[in-house]
């Protein structure tokens, strides 16, 4: 039950992210995405693994920026981990499913928006 309830998570959040911060071609910044319902599922999925197993061990090993940073640091951990959604995807390189990420302003919003995301989840559900 609670991996499906992280998966529904991760697919809520992936649809926040494209709904939120559309690409727009005049600026060239934005989420490009598509494949829709598929992205959200196999990007959900690999979402829920990537935080249920990289985000652990990425919160150790940079334990003493987070508490220098006050927790701060916890904004470069789902940085990373959105990177490594963006780059896992591209590797599958499955025709159907796009998920990227275009321009610095718009990588910030959607860290922001991942790490309230997640904070919500942690308080709700854990």
């Amino acid at each position: 039950m609670r991996v499906v309830l992280s998966v529904l998570a991760n697919w809520l959040l992936l649809f926040a992210l494209a709904y939120f911060l559309p690409y727009d071609a005049d600026a060239g910044a934005g989420i490009i995405s598509s494949g829709t319902s598929q992205l959200y599922l196999v990007g959900g999925t690999i979402l829920g693994v990537l935080n249920a197993v990289v985000r652990p061990i990425l919160k150790i090993i940079w334990f003493p920026f987070i508490i220098l940073s006050f927790g701060l640091f916890i904004l470069v951990i789902n940085a990373i981990i959105l990177r490594l959604l963006e780059i896992i995807l591209k590797i599958l390189d499955i025709s159907w499913v796009r998920f990227e990420i275009e321009g610095l302003a718009h990588y910030a919003m959607a860290v922001a928006i991942f790490t309230v995301f997640n904070i919500l989840y942690n308080l709700l559900f854990r």
